[in-house]
């Protein structure tokens, strides 16, 4: 009797299934047959919009709406992307397109009435290209490559030592309290000596060869494992880095980086922190920048640069004046010596210009309004 209980309870509750829908089942919409074709842009960002609206109603209000893209280029598997995309309601899609001269299309498969319209990707790589950071937002988010070229004393011509390109917390909001950056160093080019007072950095290289240094004072760097408490002693490490490899500098450690190998060093930075002393800077600080802010009457007897002023015909290659007048330089080449080489910051792509240098150039920096170009210092 139990046995035949459990069938006709299980048959009933198959009925039941059968006879009622799911609730979601209620939210589904027809697809349509043929719906249009809304042609895109190449490598341009879109929403596709599903958040209410005051004073607006759709049909599609309270339901899962769902569009197709259709990407047309000989790089993808069989030439073509196609892909649906449900999205509910109270929902937005963001989506970049590739870049391609084939055809890129958008549909609306459920009579929604939606379309995309550009907008900028606050959470991934928002606009990939200068025209569109200016031409479709007031807020972008596009950032360009900031490259050093060395100026040599004797007019020879100029050449570039390194390159760096960094978002913050300005550029894309999602990144509050931390920092992403690709760094490339030239051979025979060095990233001067610098601490970030609360940032630690991680590095990840993908070619080349360097070299990078730590230097640490005691009672500062604490032991792994566990082992409780700090390494006593101060330390100094260096160890050359390859490419798949990756290296740290803990927060507030003086380090440096130097290319030794006959290509280009990269490498891509990754930088956190707890709370933000300023949220949208590394806060970096580099030796050139205390030397150059240093009295000389307190610099020369530091760095012994001025004792032999007055007691020899015969000048010092280096003076208190003269090392506190060198640039604070990002970059510096292995040519640096008693004649200083000028470091030029440019943006990437653009030819150096020792008379109205930065990226933006001095002269474009305060008519410049939008934030295609990184805060970060670095």
């Amino acid at each position: 009797m139990i046995s035949l209980f459990k069938i006709i309870c299980l048959a009933m509750f198959g009925m039941l299934l059968i006879l009622v829908q799911p609730n979601y089942a209620q939210a589904e919409l027809a697809i349509a047959e043929q719906p249009p074709s809304i042609p895109l842009e190449p490598n341009t960002a879109y929403k596709v919009d599903r958040t209410p609206k005051l004073n607006r109603q759709s049909p599609c209000d309270g339901k899962t709406a769902q569009v197709k893209f259709i990407f047309n280029d000989p790089k993808f598997k069989k030439g073509v992307f196609e892909e649906t995309y449900p999205i509910q309601d109270n929902w937005d899609l963001f989506f970049n397109t590739p870049d391609t001269e084939q055809e890129l299309y958008f549909q609306d498969l459920t009579g929604c009435n939606l379309q995309p319209r550009p907008a900028s990707l606050e959470l991934l790589s928002g606009y990939k290209n200068k025209k569109q950071a200016t031409e479709l937002s007031g807020k972008a988010h596009f950032v360009v490559a900031k490259d050093y070229y060395a100026f040599p004393p004797d007019n020879g011509e100029p050449y570039q030592l390194g390159s760096l390109t960094a978002i913050g917390g300005t550029e894309f909001p999602a990144l509050r309290g931390s920092a992403i950056g690709q760094l490339i160093i030239k051979p025979d080019s060095i990233r001067a000596p610098h601490w970030h007072l609360k940032y630690t950095e991680t590095g990840y290289c993908y070619k080349g060869l360097g070299q990078v240094g730590i230097i640490m004072p005691g009672n500062t760097l604490p032991k792994g494992g566990e082992e409780e408490g700090f390494f006593g002693e101060s330390r100094v490490e260096e160890f050359f880095v390859k490419k798949g490899e990756i290296f740290h500098f803990p927060e507030a450690s003086q380090h440096y980086l130097r290319n030794v190998g006959n290509e280009d060093f990269e490498c891509v930075l990754f930088f956190a922190e707890g709370q933000a002393l300023t949220e949208d800077k590394l806060l970096t600080i580099t030796l050139q920048n205390i030397v150059g802010g240093t009295p000389l009457g307190v610099l020369g007897p530091v760095l012994v640069t001025d004792q032999n002023v007055s007691k020899t015909d015969t000048p010092p290659i280096y003076t208190a004046q003269r090392v506190s007048e060198a640039p604070a330089q990002t970059y510096s080449s292995v040519d640096q010596g008693p004649e200083i080489v000028s470091v030029v910051e440019t943006c990437g792509g653009t030819e150096p210009d020792p008379n109205d240098p930065g990226c933006p150039p001095r002269s474009e920096k305060e008519s410049s309004v939008f934030s295609i170009y990184s805060t970060l210092k670095p």
